[in-house]
């Protein structure tokens, strides 16, 4: 899971939570009847909006993002690159077994789409009919937590406003002013937060790592074409390494500056490849050193 994602999201509870309790009492800004309207409300617009099954593969969009948010491309190109010299040697055939415990889908399925001999045309299409999808969920997950942002003050103040028409119905209850005022901004303020605390920033981070993501996958697709074309892997890497951040691109080359090819690390790392996989490129490299 995404630790930054996590602080963030608690750092802002908590200092929020400290301002509250340095001058008075958490109890005070409870309210279950202002909570729901807020909550209740913004999801079902939500689902009129979208529907519900889009809210639903959103928020578990979200999750998978955070959740395999230390991929690494390095670490992908390394075990690209295995792959594609035993393949040059072996054949593709003697990656069978070893591609089904790839995790990508859209990794395994590509290079088990060349293992069983598909056209290059025909899987480019299918490549890029998966990458076009890929996009389209993702960035309807970000107009959904974009609306549900949009809709979060707005029932707030609706919540405000309601409880201001029913304060007002006690009006000639002078004492019972004061507590029925601060229960109808409770849902202005529980609108706020959820879409400064936990919609936006959402959203925002979803947009972050869906672009990560797909960057990954226009590297897979590279690599399948460079691998059903039979290509060098060290022309495939070439083309690998466009994706990666100027400093990831730096620290890769020059590593390998260093290096030179080595059969006991590249035996190693076959027989172990699978526990590296969503690692950092970094811990690779420290435990092949090291084995």
């Amino acid at each position: 899971m995404d630790k930054s994602t996590i602080f963030g999201l608690l750092s802002a509870l908590v200092v929020v939570f400290m301002a509250i309790a340095t001058q008075g009492s958490l109890w005070v800004f409870l309210s279950l009847s202002s909570f729901l309207i807020v909550i209740g409300g913004v999801f079902s617009v939500t689902i009129v909006n979208f529907s519900y099954t889009e809210v639903i593969k959103t928020f578990e969009s979200v999750y998978e993002n955070l959740r395999n948010s230390k991929v690494d491309l390095r670490t992908d190109i390394e075990l690209i690159n295995m792959f594609a010299r035993k393949a040059r040697r072996d054949g593709m055939l003697a990656l069978e077994d070893d591609l089904h415990k790839i995790d990508d889908s859209f990794l395994r399925n590509g290079l088990l789409s060349v293992m069983d001999g598909l056209k290059k045309e025909t899987l480019l299409n299918i490549l890029n009919d998966q990458l076009e999808n890929a996009e389209r969920v993702m960035e309807r997950g970000i107009r959904v937590l974009g609306s549900m942002a949009d809709y979060s003050p707005a029932f707030g103040m609706m919540g405000t406003v309601i409880g201001l028409v029913l304060m007002l119905q006690n009006i000639e209850d002078p004492e019972s002013l004061g507590h029925g005022l601060a229960i109808a901004l409770l849902t202005t303020l529980y609108g706020t937060l959820l879409a400064n605390i936990f919609f936006l920033p959402l959203s925002g981070k979803l947009d972050t790592m869906s672009e990560k993501h797909l960057t990954r996958k226009r590297m897979f697709k590279s690599a399948i074409v460079s691998i059903i074309e039979e290509e060098n892997p060290r022309i495939m890497e070439d083309k690998m390494l466009i994706y990666l951040v100027p400093a990831e691109r730096a620290a890769y080359l020059a590593y390998y500056d260093k290096e030179t090819f080595d059969k006991a690390r590249e035996e190693r790392l076959y027989e172990n490849w699978d526990q590296y996989q969503n690692k950092s490129w970094q811990h690779l490299v420290e435990n092949m050193a090291i084995g």
